[in-house]
């Protein structure tokens, strides 16, 4: 399984408005997105592309375990890995003000494997 010969240590998900945002970030019913305190300020409005002088304003989901996979067949080889930590990574930085972020897992343990079953010829 490529997964395992080349283990990664990170895992990288993009977060958009909408879907991968309501995927890995705290939902909260007065900002939309629960803000991380560490890194914003009290009545100012933040929003997912916001650079915030490079600190991504909103708080993750505290996922302790990730599904990867191989590929995109129904068939394929998947493991589920141990997630240790996190962090957030600005991409495309525009005027300081605006940025695409990701997240990025970091990978502890293999805790499960699963290898598709073989093609015969």
């Amino acid at each position: 399984m490529r997964l395992l010969r080349v283990l990664k240590k990170e895992e990288f998900r993009e977060i958009k408005e909408g879907i991968t945002a309501n995927r890995y970030l705290i939902k909260d019913a007065d900002t939309k997105y629960k803000l991380n305190p560490d890194v914003t300020t009290p009545g100012v409005e933040y929003y997912i592309d916001d650079y915030n002088k490079g600190n991504f304003p909103f708080l993750p989901k505290p996922y302790k375990y990730l599904s990867l996979a191989v590929g995109y067949a129904k068939e394929r080889d998947t493991a589920i890995v141990e997630v240790i930590g996190y962090s957030f990574k600005p991409n495309m930085i525009r005027a300081n003000l605006y940025a695409f972020w990701q997240i990025v897992y970091h990978i502890g343990n293999v805790v499960e494997v699963k290898r598709a079953p073989k093609k015969h010829v």
